[in-house]
């Protein structure tokens, strides 16, 4: 049975190119899946604390009454 191109993981190392197979390719996938929720995790915390930045922005120009430009020449 002839595998797909999404089958295959290669690896090369300087001149040589090898194909990862059983455990090697299943460490590599579990790698690639950790890494990925990883980034994952980041961007959700990134977009949290920016959402929150964006509130405390709005909640300070609405208490203090200030405009976008006053508010950005503070900050």
């Amino acid at each position: 049975m002839a595998k797909t191109k999404e089958e295959q993981i290669l690896i090369q190392d300087g001149d040589t190119v090898i194909e990862l197979t059983g455990a090697d390719k299943e460490a590599f996938l579990a790698d690639r899946q950790t890494t990925a929720n990883a980034y994952a995790l980041l961007e959700a915390e990134y977009k949290a604390k920016q959402d929150a930045r964006e509130s405390a922005i709005k909640k300070l120009a609405d208490i203090a009454g200030l405009t976008k430009e006053e508010l950005a020449s503070i900050l």
